[in-house]
């Protein structure tokens, strides 16, 4: 796991932190609030694509080489806006980062899930998850401060060295010959023949779950398309943008650290709940608050609910997929994602330039808000109500 969490951290702290560079890059060049939402949506129109058949791939190939392609193709991505500061430049990299972090994510879910039985798997994605808030503690800090004190240029250069180290440790890995390869995975069974992907959605467990996992993604995917534009719009700078993202993210951390003492005492289904129950009341009020300080505390909040949220989704789709499908299960629930990354912030960015022609200052963005916190009100209320494997 140790291994496992430090390559994932790497790859997600460039992955973040090439987000905000290209969110902050694009209003930097004057770009529509449309054209950034559409930015940030191509970093998900090939993973949501792509996700199935890929998660079939790793199902049969093993994770290394999947792994040595996704590092490969994001130091490619990295590269060019380094060089070449410009909007195709940027739409490059956002379509070319989207696809090497797929690679790299869904290979790591995978080995996560088959290095421990049901008592342990909570508490592996929940390693895996404080690794992921590690990464996104520091990704958007260290991209908001080169931003302000080198430029744009500098924070794609800083996640090119960062992918460098990754392409070296993949090849090392490659070398030495990934040892959990060689282990039998806990879901040894084959995939049953002429099997459709539509079949994993058959059982109501298993729709419920995915139902889930949209609103839980839409959650994200609000708050980190409308924080950088709304900072923005406020007049916070690159670095105080940096923190708000930041104070999400080390909200993730403390909650996913602080798992082992609750995992035995809640089911997934209740910290599922619990995280749109605290999304809703966060994203009600988040449109009142201009200030600095005010945002950093609410996005605090919001981190301490959706930190929960991936492990215990995780631990759940491993528990509940059918025996020789978790890469495709997987594969779905990356495509749900991807889909909501991909729709929703050009979605976002249109409404939010029509909204901006009768709304002004923190409120351009109050009704977005406030349907996803009815959204998540909603679903929340529903899953408190289930049992754990009910």
């Amino acid at each position: 796991m140790f291994a496992v969490v430090t390559l994932a951290v790497i790859s997600h702290t460039a992955f973040t932190a090439s987000r905000m560079t290209v969110t902050l890059g694009a209003i930097h060049l004057k770009a529509p609030t449309v054209v950034v939402g559409l930015l940030l949506s191509l970093y998900a129109l090939l993973p949501m694509l792509l996700s199935v058949p890929i998660g079939r791939w790793i199902d049969r190939a093993g994770t290394r080489i999947p792994m040595l392609i996704g590092a490969i193709t994001l130091g490619v991505a990295f590269l060019v806006p380094t060089v070449w500061m410009t909007l195709p430049a940027l739409f490059l990299n956002s379509v070319a980062t989207g696809m090497g972090f797929l690679l790299f994510h869904m290979s790591v879910q995978k080995l996560t899930g088959e290095l421990g039985d049901d008592s342990e798997r909570l508490r592996n994605f929940g390693l895996l998850a404080v690794g992921f808030s590690v990464s996104a503690f520091f990704g958007p800090i260290i991209a908001g401060y080169l931003i302000d004190s080198v430029g744009h240029g500098a924070s794609f250069a800083a996640s090119f060295i960062a992918s460098s180290m990754l392409i070296a440790t993949a090849f090392v890995l490659l070398k030495w010959r990934w040892r959990f390869d060689g282990r039998a995975p806990l879901q040894s069974a084959a995939r049953p023949i002429n099997a459709n992907v539509l079949d994993l959605l058959r059982t109501p467990e298993m729709r419920r779950l995915y139902v889930a996992i949209v609103i839980i993604s839409s959650l994200w995917d609000l708050f980190m398309f409308l924080v950088p534009v709304q900072g923005s719009n406020i007049g916070l700078s690159a670095s105080q943008i940096g923190f708000v993202l930041g104070s999400f993210s080390a909200a993730t951390f403390l909650v996913r650290v602080a798992m082992p003492l609750f995992v035995d005492r809640v089911s997934e289904w209740q910290m599922i709940g619990t995280v749109q129950v605290v999304a809703a009341g966060v994203y009600l009020v988040f449109p009142l608050v201009t200030g600095h300080y005010g945002l950093v505390a609410l996005s605090f909040v919001l981190g301490l609910g959706l930190g929960i949220g991936q492990p215990a989704v995780m631990s759940l789709l491993h528990r509940v997929t059918p025996a020789g499908r978790i890469g495709e299960a997987v594969g779905l629930r990356m495509t749900m994602v991807n889909g909501t990354q991909t729709i929703l912030p050009t979605v976002f960015g249109s409404v939010g330039s029509l909204l901006g022609t009768f709304l002004s200052g923190s409120f351009t963005f109050a009704p977005l808000f406030w349907g996803m916190s009815l959204m998540a009100g909603a679903g929340g209320m529903s899953a408190l109500r289930r049992k754990s494997g009910g």
